[in-house]
Order: C-alpha cells, then sequence, then structure tokens
C-alpha cells in the first residue's frame, strides 16, 4: 500500500456541515479500500472559475493508504458524486505516517494569495514583452514597424494586368528596371 494525499472540492452547502462532508469522503475511501490517515477541514473559499454554476467550493485535505489500482475507482466515484465537484491525488512517495500528522497540523495557506508579488507590481498593469509590436514603452510612432525601409529616389510602379495577359507582365517587368 502507498501512501496518497488527495484534495477534494466539495459543495459549498458542506461547509456548514463538516460532519456531512467528512462522511462522504470515508464513504468514497471505503468504496476504493483505502485506509484513511487523516483529515483536514481548508474551509470555503471563492473558486477561480465557476464549476457547473457554482462560485465557490469547500476544500477538505486528506492523507489516506491505498493500492495504486484503486485510485482510478475513487476517480470514477467521485465523478458519479454529487456532493464532490474534483478531486486531485498525488502519490507521496517518502512521506511518513509523522510527516502526515505534522501536515495536518499546519495551517492552510491564506485565503487571499498576494497577486504580483514576483515582480513587484499589480497583475494587470505588467507590460507584455513577447514581441515588439506588444512594447508599451511609447506612442504608437515611436514604435518599431517590420515593414523596411523605403529608398529615395526609386519609385515603384504598379500596372494592373489580366491574369492571362502575359504582354502586359512583360512591359511591366521592363519598366520596372
Amino acid at each position: 500500500m502507498r501512501i496518497y494525499e488527495a484534495m477534494f472540492l466539495m459543495e459549498p452547502v458542506l461547509a456548514s456541515d463538516w460532519p456531512a462532508a467528512e462522511a462522504e469522503v470515508n464513504r468514497l475511501l471505503e468504496r476504493a479500500d483505502a485506509k484513511l490517515m487523516g483529515i483536514k477541514d481548508w474551509g470555503e473559499r471563492k473558486l477561480a472559475y465557476p464549476i457547473g454554476r457554482q462560485k465557490r467550493g469547500l476544500y477538505a485535505l486528506s492523507y489516506f493508504e491505498a493500492e495504486p489500482e484503486s485510485i482510478s475507482g475513487l476517480e470514477r466515484d467521485v465523478k458519479l458524486s454529487e456532493k464532490i465537484m474534483r478531486i486531485l491525488v498525488v502519490r507521496r512517495e517518502e512521506m511518513t505516517t509523522e510527516d502526515v500528522e505534522k501536515a495536518l497540523r499546519a495551517e492552510p495557506p491564506s485565503k487571499t494569495p498576494a497577486r504580483g508579488d514576483e515582480w513587484g507590481g499589480r497583475w494587470d498593469a505588467r507590460p507584455r514583452r513577447d514581441r515588439p509590436s506588444d512594447r508599451r514603452d511609447g506612442p504608437p510612432s515611436d514604435r518599431k514597424t517590420s515593414a523596411p525601409p523605403k529608398e529615395e529616389g526609386k519609385e515603384e510602379k504598379t500596372e494592373k494586368a489580366t491574369p492571362g495577359d502575359e504582354n502586359a507582365k512583360a512591359e511591366a517587368d521592363k519598366t520596372a528596371v
């Protein structure tokens, strides 16, 4: 048997009834022949995007021991469950029971993460620098263009010719040279 860590994302109505949420996780793990080592309530949080019609969800972190073959059955049962919206299961290779207890005692991360701290600014004001045309350093007239500069004294002459008129094309080539 191996140790797994699973994050369950449940319906927000279960936030007020934690024993019912814990019972649902226990029921799913028993069906998968898994032994629950511990579960922790991470609270109700706003979702990054709506899932179904839900904009909030209850998160529950759990650790359990199971055979690798039973994980696919657990994921199938979660898809069939009406109370659980998503699950993420990760195998924890070098985790001991003491590490599990320590992880369950730790505080969950902040509900409002700081956005844009890695580069020191607002997340929506960050300039894009992946193409020269996306630069925001100056007005559009200062931006580089992809067209080559025109040479002075040389004018381009274009004449319209029908597709089958080869004589017109030859005369147009002579005047362009």
